[in-house]
Protein backbone atom coordinates (compact mmCIF):
# COMPACT_ATOMS: atom_id res chain seq x y z
CA UNK A 1 0.00 0.00 0.00
CA UNK A 2 1.17 3.65 -1.14
CA UNK A 3 0.28 5.83 2.26
CA UNK A 4 2.29 8.61 1.19
CA UNK A 5 5.11 10.11 -0.63
CA UNK A 6 7.77 8.13 1.11
CA UNK A 7 5.95 4.73 0.09
CA UNK A 8 5.48 6.18 -3.87
CA UNK A 9 9.61 6.52 -3.87
CA UNK A 10 10.30 3.20 -2.84
CA UNK A 11 7.57 1.69 -5.46
CA UNK A 12 9.62 4.14 -8.07
CA UNK A 13 13.04 2.92 -7.04
CA UNK A 14 13.99 6.58 -5.99
CA UNK A 15 15.16 8.32 -3.12
CA UNK A 16 13.86 11.95 -4.02
CA UNK A 17 11.03 13.25 -6.20
CA UNK A 18 13.76 14.72 -8.21
CA UNK A 19 15.21 11.38 -8.68
CA UNK A 20 11.27 9.90 -9.03
CA UNK A 21 10.33 12.52 -12.04
CA UNK A 22 13.29 11.54 -13.63
CA UNK A 23 12.41 8.05 -13.46
CA UNK A 24 9.18 8.42 -14.48
CA UNK A 25 10.30 10.77 -17.31
CA UNK A 26 12.96 8.14 -18.68
CA UNK A 27 11.14 4.99 -18.23
CA UNK A 28 7.68 5.40 -20.36
CA UNK A 29 7.59 5.41 -23.76
CA UNK A 30 6.23 8.84 -23.95
CA UNK A 31 8.00 10.71 -20.76
CA UNK A 32 5.56 10.76 -18.26
CA UNK A 33 5.45 13.13 -15.05
CA UNK A 34 4.45 12.86 -12.06
CA UNK A 35 4.11 15.39 -9.34
CA UNK A 36 3.95 14.77 -5.11
CA UNK A 37 1.35 16.38 -2.98
CA UNK A 38 0.76 16.46 -0.20
CA UNK A 39 -2.33 14.14 -0.07
CA UNK A 40 -1.79 12.66 -3.69
CA UNK A 41 0.16 11.90 -6.42
CA UNK A 42 -0.53 13.08 -10.05
CA UNK A 43 0.52 11.43 -13.27
CA UNK A 44 0.05 12.82 -16.76
CA UNK A 45 1.74 13.27 -19.96
CA UNK A 46 2.23 15.73 -22.49
CA UNK A 47 2.65 14.80 -25.99
CA UNK A 48 4.63 16.41 -28.81
CA UNK A 49 3.23 17.75 -31.73
CA UNK A 50 -0.16 18.37 -30.54
CA UNK A 51 -2.03 21.23 -28.63
CA UNK A 52 -2.63 18.94 -25.30
CA UNK A 53 -1.86 16.22 -23.21
CA UNK A 54 -2.94 13.04 -22.24
CA UNK A 55 -5.52 12.70 -19.27
CA UNK A 56 -4.29 14.07 -15.77
CA UNK A 57 -4.59 11.02 -12.94
CA UNK A 58 -4.83 12.50 -9.15
CA UNK A 59 -4.08 9.07 -6.95
CA UNK A 60 -5.08 10.23 -3.49
CA UNK A 61 -3.05 8.73 -0.39
CA UNK A 62 -3.28 5.67 0.33
CA UNK A 63 -3.85 3.48 -2.79
CA UNK A 64 -2.80 0.33 -4.17
CA UNK A 65 0.81 0.15 -6.17
CA UNK A 66 -1.06 -1.50 -8.92
CA UNK A 67 -3.37 1.76 -9.41
CA UNK A 68 -0.24 3.54 -10.15
CA UNK A 69 0.62 1.11 -12.88
CA UNK A 70 -2.79 1.50 -14.33
CA UNK A 71 -2.67 4.87 -14.81
CA UNK A 72 0.70 4.62 -16.42
CA UNK A 73 -0.48 2.19 -18.67
CA UNK A 74 -3.47 4.26 -19.32
CA UNK A 75 -1.26 7.32 -20.06
CA UNK A 76 1.04 5.29 -22.24
CA UNK A 77 -1.48 4.30 -24.53
CA UNK A 78 -3.15 7.79 -24.82
CA UNK A 79 -0.23 9.47 -25.47
CA UNK A 80 0.69 7.10 -28.13
CA UNK A 81 -2.77 7.28 -29.69
CA UNK A 82 -2.76 11.07 -29.54
CA UNK A 83 0.91 11.58 -31.17
CA UNK A 84 -0.33 9.14 -33.89
CA UNK A 85 -3.50 11.55 -34.50
CA UNK A 86 -1.41 14.56 -34.04
CA UNK A 87 1.88 12.87 -36.15
CA UNK A 88 -0.13 10.56 -38.38
CA UNK A 89 2.11 7.94 -40.41
CA UNK A 90 5.50 9.16 -42.75
CA UNK A 91 3.41 7.45 -45.53
CA UNK A 92 0.40 9.59 -44.87
CA UNK A 93 0.03 13.17 -47.36
CA UNK A 94 -2.28 14.75 -43.74
CA UNK A 95 -2.26 13.62 -40.62
CA UNK A 96 -5.72 12.51 -39.29
CA UNK A 97 -5.73 16.45 -37.14
CA UNK A 98 -5.18 17.79 -40.76
CA UNK A 99 -7.85 15.72 -42.13
CA UNK A 100 -10.16 17.45 -39.05
CA UNK A 101 -10.55 13.90 -37.55
CA UNK A 102 -11.31 14.62 -33.77
CA UNK A 103 -8.84 13.49 -31.31
CA UNK A 104 -8.95 9.70 -29.83
CA UNK A 105 -10.64 9.68 -26.56
CA UNK A 106 -8.56 6.60 -25.36
CA UNK A 107 -8.87 7.44 -21.80
CA UNK A 108 -12.44 6.14 -21.57
CA UNK A 109 -11.31 2.70 -22.25
CA UNK A 110 -10.15 2.59 -18.86
CA UNK A 111 -13.16 3.81 -16.86
CA UNK A 112 -11.91 1.80 -14.04
CA UNK A 113 -9.73 5.02 -13.83
CA UNK A 114 -12.57 7.41 -14.11
CA UNK A 115 -12.98 8.30 -10.20
CA UNK A 116 -9.23 9.32 -10.63
CA UNK A 117 -9.25 12.06 -13.41
CA UNK A 118 -8.32 14.97 -12.99
CA UNK A 119 -8.14 17.65 -16.58
CA UNK A 120 -5.39 16.83 -19.19
CA UNK A 121 -1.97 17.91 -19.43
CA UNK A 122 -1.39 21.12 -21.22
Amino acid sequence: MIQNQQDMLAHLSAETPEQAKQHVYKYTDCGAWIEFKDDCVRVGSIVEGADFGTTVYKLPYPFEPTLYDRAIEAIEAEADAIWKWANGDEDDEQTPAEQGIDAPDVALDHTDLEPYRDGTSS
